[in-house]
């Protein structure tokens, strides 16, 4: 909320003093100081919060990036299998070209697989932290009593920046650095309507570079996880359509399930096509960044931010449907 007064606020008040000093009306020599300062305070706060942005922006956004987190995982998740079953099928590959896989060599693909997987569960988990801290975004936004939540979020923001560093650390995904009384019970609400806008803005003002620059990690290791994703999904489908239909059909012995290689060929070419679908989706969540830092900035855009929702609406779908 803007310090300055605006003019409305202004208009007011000039027409309450106003009306106060020089209407000579029995209606206003019977009321009491009291009450010129409560019909002030209502004056002042309902044309501030009326100017200002709606708790309802905040939280949307609060929703938007505890969703984006889930699609983030979902990746990560996706990624984390598809290594494991690339390196299955490389293990198989060597062995039946007779090259033959030894106990040091399959101790090296496994060791490399563990490594991933952990870096992967590393980001899992700072993005849990992340969600947190939208989730407790959201608890500010609508609780009647923020103090709480306050406290709560500065202990996600040193957790998070703990594991932020490690994530920027690790070279197993490289990444580019980067008390009311009765007299003013009718004007409560507009109090803590204004005590829970104040804590908001004084939230993005204290801790929005913080979240932006973990965010701004988060986007450059999705960056890095669809690119690898896509290339060892397509490497993983091309060796899978090797053993399931290529081997078969140019074994010396015809295929012993027609029906069931045909279907199987079909699965395969149509993970091809997925791939590359699932790419373009991911790319879809790196717009978040920007619609955080407009907030941060300001800026009220509850379009994008609805947009953006239904893109991850899609790209979850199309993840769990794959």
């Amino acid at each position: 909320m803007s310090n300055k007064l605006t003019t409305k606020t202004i208009c007011s008040f000039y027409y309450l003093f106003n009306l106060i000093h020089h209407q000579k009306t029995t209606m206003f020599y019977s009321i009491s100081k009291d009450r010129i300062r409560s019909f002030i305070i209502i004056a002042f706060l309902a044309s501030s919060i009326t100017s200002c942005r709606s708790n309802d922006d905040y939280s949307k956004i609060a929703v938007a990036g505890s969703t984006y987190i889930d699609a983030i995982n979902l990746l990560l998740e996706e990624s984390a299998n598809t290594t494991i079953d690339l390196s299955s099928e490389k293990i198989l590959a060597s062995d039946r070209i007779g090259s033959g896989i030894n106990a040091e060599r399959y101790n090296d693909l496994s060791n490399a697989d563990k490594n991933r997987t952990a870096a992967l569960n590393r980001i899992i988990e700072h993005n849990s932290i992340v969600k947190d801290y939208f989730s407790l975004l959201q608890e500010l936004a609508t609780s009647d009593s923020p103090q709480r939540a306050q406290v709560e979020i500065e202990n996600v923001a040193k957790n998070l920046t703990t594991i932020g560093d490690l994530i920027r650390k690790d070279k197993n995904i490289p990444i580019s650095s980067t008390s009311s009384s009765t007299r003013l019970g009718a004007i409560s609400n507009f109090i803590v309507k204004l005590q829970i806008k104040e804590a908001l803005k004084k939230e993005l003002e204290q801790r929005g570079q913080l979240i932006d620059r973990e965010l701004e990690t988060q986007q450059e290791v999705l960056k890095t996880i669809s690119k690898l994703l896509l290339e060892e999904k397509q490497l993983f489908l091309e060796l899978q359509e090797t053993r399931f239909v290529i081997r078969p059909v140019t074994a010396s012995t015809p295929v012993n399930n027609e029906d069931k290689w045909i279907e199987t060929r079909r699965n395969i070419l149509k993970m091809n096509v997925m791939s590359s679908k699932l790419n373009n989706a991911s790319s879809a969540l790196g717009k978040f960044r920007g619609i955080f830092k407009s907030v941060m900035e300001g800026k009220s855009d509850l379009t994008s931010i609805n947009l953006f929702l239904t893109e991850v609406e899609a790209f979850t779908k199309l993840i769990n449907n794959k």
